[in-house]
């Protein structure tokens, strides 16, 4: 599931309210549906269903991941010219498989 452009719905409830309906407001935290648990005493809360946060943790990885690729000038130069011979490569059968590579 990417997260790119869900929009994410957010529910309010009161610590109070969370502790009095807990079945229901777990019920309500699944996909892209947040709880905000808010309380006087502390600061707020978000209540998420697991699959979602995993795969935001994921996304972010991902993210974080690319822009290090992209903050190696010389690295992002070598695969856009990379790039630019992929195709041609491809249909000479000049690339590398996984197998030929690590071995099997």
């Amino acid at each position: 599931m990417a997260t790119a452009g869900i929009n994410v719905s957010v529910k309010r409830v009161t610590a109070t309210d969370l502790r009095d309906s807990l079945k229901n407001c777990l019920k309500d935290a699944r996909a892209n549906k947040v709880v905000l648990i808010e309380n006087r005493r502390q600061s707020s809360k978000y209540l998420v269903d697991k699959d979602f946060f995993d795969t935001l943790v994921k996304e972010r990885d991902s993210i974080i991941a690319t822009l290090e690729i992209l903050a190696d000038r010389g690295l992002t130069d070598r695969l856009l010219n990379l790039s630019k011979t992929i195709d041609s490569d491809f249909a000479a059968g000049s690339l590398l498989t996984t197998a030929d590579v690590f071995g099997e």
